[in-house]
């Protein structure tokens, strides 16, 4: 069956052309260790990690590449600030739309935390937060843009205000748009956890942090182990990158990265325009069609390209399958891995139905995609 891939919030695909071969071409020339070799092909593939870690650098608004550090993906990436930074005794704030990947730390580490609430379509709001600051609190923790309703959140002002209360400010961009930028010096943030597999349109298995200058001397290591550099000591570099890069790093997949970040850099106003385009046409479809609710903003100002839908009178899941079926559309339904976002918005425990474009989805998938809702919404109807 031919397949419409609308879950790219899930990871992107197809990959940036560029990945699979400049993957291929690193193991199969290039895949040696580095920091462990004194010899020129570990020099040469050291110095391809740091092009990556240089354009990651300049893409995230780093004071210096040393302060963007690799990891496995943006899960890994958050629990590093997450248990490097607070304990117990510590308190902080995150947005009522927060994914799994900062909720489960936070629980399983037992530090406290305050919901700062958000509206209906997601957008959190920035008025409360003074009333739930208290003597404890340290931070706030929020995603740059939600997996489930695509919104978009107001990153600068919550920075403001962080800097007014001495709070740390720590962002969670997997969802970050290509047409929304996040810089660590500009927009004064502390720390940007990242993955590559997104809106990056590189490969899973690669994700990292961009520390400001601060925080990189603040937070301790999470995780422990061989660097190549100071085999001397018992204890973990205090030096970045290798303070925070233990054990052998995903080599292929950040040379994966940095293809894609070379493409996205040549045709970026060509895949946010596209984007937009058929966001547009699909979110006008779904808002003109009763049967079903747009969860989430309701035009295109300040969304991402994915969208969620509701369908009160039927079950999510049903519609979904009926869709596969259909026409081979591939979608996620359920919790997105968002419990606390689903309560925000009201779907909690059905979850919703999620379509999420990305950088190769046509204007006919977008139209065969509006036909196949209809005819799978008269037929579950009919039933």
């Amino acid at each position: 069956m031919k397949t419409i891939y609308l879950d790219n919030g899930a990871t992107s695909w197809p990959k940036a052309p560029p990945v699979a071969s400049a993957m291929l071409t690193f193991i199969t020339d290039h895949a040696v260790n580095i920091g462990r070799g004194g010899y020129d092909r570990a020099y040469e593939t050291a110095g391809l990690i740091d092009e990556c870690r240089d354009k990651l650098g300049t893409f995230f608004g780093a004071s210096n590449s040393r302060n963007v550090t690799f990891t496995l993906n943006v899960t890994h990436a958050l629990n590093t600030l997450i248990a490097g930074l607070f304990t117990t005794d510590d308190h902080v704030l995150v947005s009522g739309m927060e994914h799994n990947a900062v909720m489960r730390p936070l629980t399983r580490l037992g530090i406290p935390y305050s919901i700062i609430p958000c509206n209906q379509e997601g957008k959190v709001q920035l008025e409360y937060i003074p009333s739930l600051v208290n003597r404890k609190t340290k931070a706030i923790i929020m995603t740059q843009a939600s997996n489930v309703t695509g919104t978009i959140q107001p990153v600068q002002e919550a920075a403001f205000i962080a800097k007014q209360y001495g709070l740390l400010i720590l962002i969670d961009a997997a969802q970050l748009p290509l047409s929304s930028t996040l810089s660590i010096h500009e927009d004064g943030l502390d720390a940007i956890a990242f993955t590559g597999h997104k809106s990056l349109l590189g490969p899973q298995g690669v994700g990292g942090l961009v520390l400001s200058d601060p925080l990189a001397h603040l937070l301790k290591p999470w995780a422990c182990g061989g660097t190549g550099s100071k085999s001397d000591l018992l204890e973990m570099p205090e030096f970045l990158p290798d303070k925070f890069e233990a054990g052998t790093q995903n080599l292929p997949g950040i040379i994966g990265l940095s293809a894609a970040l070379d493409y996205i850099q040549e045709n970026k106003e060509s895949i946010i325009k596209t984007e937009h385009s058929l966001t547009q046409s699909l979110l006008t479809y779904f808002l003109s069609d009763s049967r079903m609710q747009v969860v989430g903003p309701k035009n295109m100002v300040a969304r991402t390209s994915v969208i969620s839908v509701d369908l009160p009178s039927l079950d999510n899941a049903q519609f979904a399958d009926a869709l596969f079926l259909d026409a081979g559309i591939e979608t996620r339904v359920g919790l997105h891995c968002a419990p606390i976002a689903h309560r925000t918005i009201g779907t909690f425990p059905r979850g919703t139905v999620r379509f999420s474009l990305g950088h190769a989805t046509t204007e006919q998938e977008i139209l065969t995609t509006i036909e196949s809702c209809k005819r799978v919404l008269d037929t579950l109807h009919a039933e």
